[in-house]
């Protein structure tokens, strides 16, 4: 769920929950408050205390007139009085009588002396009149009946009915509700709004930690959510880019060490020949040359050195310009069996001086084309023939390279009959400056960069090269380069243009 659908959903149930909240315990809070006006005017719960109470004054009231009009002896009856002062008392009522000016009966129910002195004289009310009057916080309902009784004499009977334990109840009742529906309101919105900000700045807690745990150089930790809103992207955008973050650092203390491997192999390599080149020379300057025989041996020996350097300079240079994908390949549409048939007859010259036999096995039926660099294929090829040659210790050496189809790729075998690699060394053959031979002897020459440039110039072609090996049996080098779709005339143009 999204932050903006969340937040939307919190802020309407802030405004419906205290709502509903409040009608329910209000509903429950009159209930019980009004029970104890049941008990009090002999009233229900299902209709307004107020209109029931003045309902009940109002039939007591009724009776009483037609009483006073048909038969006003009954007034001073004292058992018709104390009957009638019976029924009024259920409903929290009371009856005045008063003949002239004396009072002849009052219940007990009244107990305030203020009411019977402020009682309306006789006459002077209206008809069906209700006084409110308010003593000491107490309100009462008075309806007043004037009559007269067999003597002539004036009488009036007042019902009272006492409003002032409703009235408390009420006040209470709105007090009580009014309080709860503050407490709710608070309770309800600050659950609400905290659980919405803990699902907010909980996870902002964690980005500001990772975020100091980055300044302070620490990436070693992971940023957990399951969150999947707009602060849960945020989250894994953040472990995403400290995923990043440490993997280029990993990458750069990588490139540091190699670069402090590559600074020591280089000092290593280009010591020996030169050590060999001073060496040499010391001895032409202290005479040791003396012969011109032994100045020719020197000075051959000193340009072959010189040669070393040269082609290590050269080497360390295509390989970093491959390294920092600096070397511009020129990729063509080139076909596989032309294309190494011309590559074998430029080896085989080569190689049958050093006294080795080249076998060249084409398995690919018609024509095959590849897109790639000529010239860097052909150094890959070179490269792994010389490594063959350098590390094959036999009279008389073999070399075979065969061609084949491999799904959509077209792989290439060179395999010699050297003494192979040792299998704990299989993996690491195309590092740069890696030597199985472990003292780094330069009895058979070399950079040790030949295979590691091989690696990078197929793998820029998008193909792969790997190693099999046996001791004593020899070793294969493989690789691939993804077969196309031949094409002629302009179109081929058009396809060397695009590339």
């Amino acid at each position: 769920m999204s932050l903006r659908i969340r937040l939307i959903i919190s802020y309407v149930a802030m405004i419906v929950v205290p709502i509903v909240l409040s009608i329910v315990t209000a509903m429950i809070i009159i209930a019980i408050f009004l029970r104890s006006a049941v008990g009090i005017y002999n009233i229900n719960l299902t209709a307004n205390p107020y209109k029931q109470v003045v309902e009940k004054g109002v039939n007591f009231y009724n009776d009483i007139k037609i009483t006073a009009e048909s038969s006003p002896e009954k007034f001073e009856d004292k058992s018709y009085i104390s009957e009638l002062d019976s029924k009024l008392s259920k409903v929290n009522s009371g009856i005045i009588i008063r003949k002239n000016n004396n009072i002849l009966f009052t219940s007990k129910l009244i107990n305030n002396p203020a009411i019977i002195k402020n009682l309306p004289k006789f006459g002077i009310n209206d008809e069906d009149k209700v006084d409110h009057m308010v003593l000491r916080g107490d309100t009462s309902l008075i309806r007043q009946q004037d009559f007269y009784f067999k003597d002539k004499s004036e009488g009036s009977i007042f019902l009272v009915t006492n409003l002032g334990p409703l009235d408390n109840i009420i006040e209470r009742l709105i007090t009580t509700i009014i309080i709860a529906i503050i407490l709710i309101i608070i309770l309800t919105d600050g659950v609400l709004t905290y659980l919405v900000s803990k699902s907010v700045f909980e996870p902002i807690e964690d980005l500001k930690h990772a975020a100091n745990q980055i300044k302070d150089g620490n990436l070693d930790f992971e940023i957990k959510t399951n969150s999947k809103d707009e602060i849960g992207e945020l989250c894994l955008a953040f472990e995403e880019m400290r995923g990043k973050l440490k993997e280029s650092v990993d990458m750069q203390i990588q490139y540091e060490n190699n670069r402090k491997e590559l600074i020591s192999n280089i000092s290593h390599d280009l010591k020996t020949p030169i050590t060999a080149i001073k060496g040499y020379v010391e001895g032409i300057m202290d005479g040791v040359a003396s012969s011109p025989e032994k100045m020719d041996k020197y000075i051959k020996t000193i340009y072959s050195k010189s040669t070393d350097i040269d082609r290590l300079i050269d080497e360390l240079f295509l390989f970093s310009k491959l390294d920092l994908n600096k070397l511009p390949f020129n990729f063509e549409q080139t076909d596989v069996t032309t294309y190494m048939q011309d590559c074998v007859e430029e080896l085989q010259l080569d190689l049958e001086k050093k006294n080795f036999d080249l076998i060249y096995h084409n398995n690919i039926e018609g024509s095959s084309a590849v897109l790639a660099d000529r010239e860097r294929v052909k150094r890959v090829i070179i490269n792994i023939v010389e490594n063959a040659v350098k590390y094959t210790k036999k009279e008389k050496g073999k070399i075979e390279i065969n061609l084949s189809k491999n799904n959509n790729y077209i792989q290439f075998e060179i395999k010699d009959n050297g003494q192979g690699i040792p299998e704990k060394d299989l993996p690491y053959v195309f590092d740069r400056f890696f030597r199985a031979d472990l003292s780094r002897n330069t009895s058979t020459g070399g950079s040790g960069l030949g295979l590691a440039i091989a690696k990078l110039i197929i793998e820029e072609h998008g193909g792969s090269i790997w190693a099999e090996s046996f001791e004593g049996t020899g070793t294969s080098i493989y690789f691939t380069l993804k077969q196309i779709e031949a094409y002629k005339g302009s179109e081929i143009n058009e396809e060397n243009t695009n590339n």
